[in-house]
């Protein structure tokens, strides 16, 4: 192979390089923009009662056996 055929090779890896490393750029600015685009809509209301928290059992029966010794039971707590 020639000096020209080494070039051209040489300008074609140049070439793929820097398509791959847009493709990389637009990936991460599509990420960015859906990251934006939701972190701009308005966060929902909702109520304190409503909320629901998932403890594992044992952290719920410690939580539960807490609230007993007080005569009350824990708020929005749900066991599986």
């Amino acid at each position: 192979m020639g000096e020209k055929g080494v070039a051209a090779n040489e300008l074609a890896r140049h070439l793929h390089e820097a398509i791959e490393q847009v493709r990389e750029d637009v990936a991460k600015l599509e990420f960015w923009a859906n990251a934006v685009a939701g972190f701009s809509q308005p966060v929902p209301d909702y109520e304190f009662k409503d909320v629901n928290v998932w403890l594992p059992s044992e952290q719920a029966e410690r939580i539960s056996s807490a609230g007993a010794d007080k005569r009350e039971k824990p708020a929005n707590v749900r066991r599986r």
